[in-house]
């Protein structure tokens, strides 16, 4: 069991290098054009009815397509990737990544799924070398009218 989770947890740090720069979780939506430019991504806006924004990058080759979800205020609440790799989690879920990666040494029983739950971060990791897809996001900062379920 110990071999399965040191087993995930090498093979998202290898998934790394396909890993872009983005938002962090808990960060300010302000960054995605930064994060579009310095990896060259298509990027796609869009609105939802219940008023929050969905920032679609995706990137060259598609070898990755990333999804940020922001509230009004501009702060990122969920990001949802998949494609070829994983992106950098250190990156991803910024201030949450400790709490994570104290949650994800534990063992777990399954090297091609990985799911964390805490009080303050959700991450749900699937998939195996060049398929890989999950999402992210903080409980605390769902807005209202919003489920984890509406994350793509």
């Amino acid at each position: 069991m110990m071999k399965a989770t040191r087993t995930l947890l090498w093979l998202l740090a290898a998934a790394a290098p396909w890993a872009p720069a983005l938002a962090a979780l808990g960060g300010d939506a302000a960054s995605v054009e930064v994060d579009r430019a310095s990896i060259n991504a298509a990027l796609h806006v869009s609105t939802t009815p219940s008023g929050f924004t969905v920032h679609e990058l995706e990137i060259p080759g598609g070898d990755m397509l990333i999804r940020e979800y922001a509230g009004l205020d501009g702060t990122v609440f969920a990001v949802t990737w998949h494609g070829k790799g994983i992106p950098d989690l250190q990156k991803v879920l910024g201030s949450y990544y400790g709490e994570f990666s104290q949650a994800a040494s534990a063992p777990h029983y399954n090297h091609h799924h990985l799911s964390i739950r805490t009080a303050n971060v959700v991450v749900e990791s699937h998939g195996h070398t060049r398929a890989f897809f999950g999402r992210a996001w903080a409980p605390a900062l769902l807005p209202e009218n919003f489920s984890p379920g509406d994350i793509d």
